[in-house]
């Protein structure tokens, strides 16, 4: 199981702090970002992996995000609610906040 890298998750919440305050869980060997009582990111080693709704995940998939993945016994599992900021965007605050913003409002819509 991966573990989420510190420094990394202290560098997200400190870039996503326009947001208000975040709440961090253990979540499967990771991180779990919280905000207002609800999920809409978790990270995994150094890779952030955001609340993805209907209406954003065409746009994410252009911008080279990929569903969240991992492996079971019986194969590879694809969550398709959760998927991966591509490095341009976790360099680009604002274009981090955008995404994020955007999770946080997902979350919402999707109760998760």
């Amino acid at each position: 199981m991966t573990t989420a890298d510190p420094g990394f998750v202290q560098a997200v919440i400190d870039d996503l702090a326009p947001l208000g305050p975040i709440d961090r869980r253990p979540y499967f060997g990771g991180i779990a970002l919280v905000r207002e009582g609800r999920q809409f990111a978790f990270v995994m080693g150094a890779t952030l992996y955001l609340s993805t709704g209907e209406r954003s995940r065409d746009a994410k998939r252009r911008s080279g995000a990929q569903p969240f993945e991992y492996q079971t016994r019986t194969g590879s599992r694809t969550v398709e609610a959760y998927y991966d900021t591509p490095r341009h965007v976790v360099d680009d605050q604002p274009l981090l906040l955008e995404w994020a913003a955007e999770a946080v409002a997902s979350g919402r819509a999707d109760g998760h």
